[in-house]
């Protein structure tokens, strides 16, 4: 069994906290990053570390990394899991029996393939099932259209500081995607809604129905690196609020997995699926220093 690393008491946090040499960015940062729940006892297989040492390894998490994928939905964008609920009426609507725990563990998929899994689960005769995921795929598009974009629409950025946030990981040297299990349309109006076709936010952006399997297949990841010219998956950050955000990022060998808890899912059920880490909200993880400029060669004066 793999050690865990465990704040084992909360003691240890806020002496962790209280260090001298944390700088006062990386002090928040730190406040709201989590470790697996019910470490207050330490174990056989604990490995607890002092603060001092929390602080130093924690607050370069991101230092070496050149891109960061972040999910969209519950991630980067508050939308109160309006997409979910969404998708589940527009398929009740049609007869299908969807509950709400049923469709949990499909936070993060592609909708169609939501659509797919539920006609079928409702014994859709196979002659009726193409026409009946687009009649079901159309709805869901005028209505979640309809809430997303209306003038009294409640989505907004996860956080008013996250473009912020965004450009500081930009003069750190590590390039911002996003990917997403909505349909292309859906997405390019939330780009353009939040500001995310700004090229000093946000660097590239992806959705599942332009690669051949979304989330938790590894696709839409491999492309983002194809397109921003990223060489090393080990170099990538992969960050998501569902399970499926999670076992992408597993999957497609990121470096670092982040599971945060501003959308869909819980930090056990994060971990569970094999997140390295928990944090509250995206803009909790430190920004490495800014990458200094390099002076050019100059050769020196002989005279």
């Amino acid at each position: 069994m793999a050690t865990r690393l465990l704040n084992t008491a909360r003691t240890a946090r806020a002496a962790l906290l209280r260090t001298p040499s944390l700088s006062c960015p990386s002090r928040q940062a730190l406040s709201s990053l989590h470790m697996p729940a019910g470490a207050g006892t330490p174990t056989h297989n604990t490995l607890t570390l002092s603060p001092a040492l929390m602080a130093a390894t924690t607050s370069t998490l991101l230092s070496g990394y050149e891109l960061i994928v972040c999910d969209m939905a519950g991630t980067t964008i508050e939308e109160g899991g309006m997409v979910y609920e969404t998708l589940r009426q527009v398929m009740v609507d049609d007869g299908l029996d969807v509950s709400v725990e049923a469709m949990h563990p499909w936070h993060g998929a592609k909708k169609e393939a939501v659509l797919e899994h539920f006609a079928r689960q409702c014994d859709t005769p196979l002659d009726e099932l193409e026409t009946r995921i687009n009649r079901v795929a159309d709805a869901f598009m005028d209505s979640i259209t309809d809430k997303y974009f209306n003038d009294n629409s409640p989505v907004a950025l996860i956080t008013p500081l996250l473009h912020d946030y965004l450009r500081r990981l930009h003069s750190a040297g590590i390039k911002v995607a996003l990917d997403t299990g909505y349909p292309p349309e859906i997405q390019e109006l939330l780009v353009k809604k939040m500001g995310f076709d700004d090229k000093t936010v946000v660097d590239g952006y992806i959705s599942a129905y332009t690669v051949s399997e979304g989330r938790p297949y590894p696709y839409m990841i491999h492309r983002l690196m194809e397109q921003l010219g990223v060489q090393d998956v080990r170099k990538v950050a992969k960050v998501g609020d569902s399970v499926r955000d999670i076992e992408e990022g597993k999957n497609a060998g990121c470096g670092l997995v982040v599971g945060v808890l501003s959308g869909a899912d819980s930090a056990a059920d994060l971990l569970a699926a094999g997140a390295d880490i928990i944090a509250d909200c995206v803009t909790d993880l430190p920004v490495p220093l800014p990458k200094r400029e390099e002076s050019s060669f100059r050769s020196p004066d002989m005279s």
